[in-house]
């Protein structure tokens, strides 16, 4: 069962692929338009050259627009380029994995592994640019809450993980494909609110601990509708460890492994 969990997040962002081939197709129809209409044109200005500038203009109008509509029965549509400032809400499924080490008066009385499971929201906003034609760079800084929470006992020993919330800021390094999505990398800073209970027959503690991490992942953008676009990402988290020390305590590091779907706004 645990197993299962730990894969969800993975699991989740490969069902949603789907999703994004609709898309990827009428990106692909709207750039063999395009193709259409600028192979006609050049023809047709070429071939109707030679009786002068103004029937060579009119011809590949007229020739232009003919091949696009045969190869695209639709009217041409502006793509989003991604580029510019935008803001976003994601929401996804967070699989946290915690070594736990419980301590009663600084002595080890056990060591768990245990798995952290809930959904999560976050809202971002960012800015992003294009260089060297198909290269990207963007920024983000996002804030958001987690629902993960996951216990662990023993007969005289009973404890809880549970996350609450987390801010952070990334990089999106990232390459767009030719008539397809843009695909990126994030690298980033994390810090997320972390708790832990213990108790051992009377004894209880608690302690709530802001613990920063690395985060690290990979990503496809794909534009939906005018300035909407809609993203699908998978991250991995690894935190600093952190220690609740009471008469009954105990030392902590956890993981994350995290799949998000997101809607996104760019704002033009």
């Amino acid at each position: 069962m645990k197993k299962q969990l730990r894969l969800t997040p993975l699991y989740l962002t490969l069902i949603s692929i789907p999703f994004f081939i609709n898309p990827t197709m009428a990106f692909a129809q709207s750039t063999n338009c395009d193709h259409a209409y600028n192979q006609g044109y050049n023809n047709g200005y070429y071939d109707g050259g030679y009786d002068g500038y103004d029937d060579g203009y009119d011809d590949g109008y007229d020739d232009g627009y003919d091949d696009a509509m045969d190869d695209c029965p639709c009217p041409l549509k502006n793509r989003l380029t991604l580029s510019g400032f935008y803001s976003g809400v994601s929401l996804g499924y967070d699989s946290y994995n915690a070594q736990r080490t419980p301590m009663l008066l600084d002595d080890n009385i056990g060591k768990f592994h245990t798995q952290a499971n809930g959904w999560n929201g976050t809202l971002f906003g960012g800015y992003g640019t294009y260089f060297n034609n198909n290269y990207y760079l963007g920024g983000e800084v996002f804030i958001g809450t987690s629902g993960a929470s996951g216990s662990d006992s023993t007969s005289l020993y009973n404890g809880k993980f549970s996350v609450g919330t987390s801010y952070g800021v990334s990089v999106l390094p990232g390459y767009k494909l030719n008539a397809g999505p843009l695909t990126y990398v994030r690298l980033g800073y994390i810090d997320s609110q972390l708790k832990v209970n213990d108790s051992y027959g009377m004894l209880r503690s608690s302690t709530s601990n802001w613990t920063s991490g690395f985060q690290a992942g990979i990503g496809v953008d794909m534009p939906l509708y005018k300035n909407f676009s809609s993203r699908l990402e998978y991250n991995y988290i690894n935190y600093n460890s952190f220690s609740n020390n009471s008469t009954i305590g105990s030392n902590n590091s956890s993981s994350d492994s995290r799949g998000s779907l997101s809607l996104i706004y760019h704002f033009k």
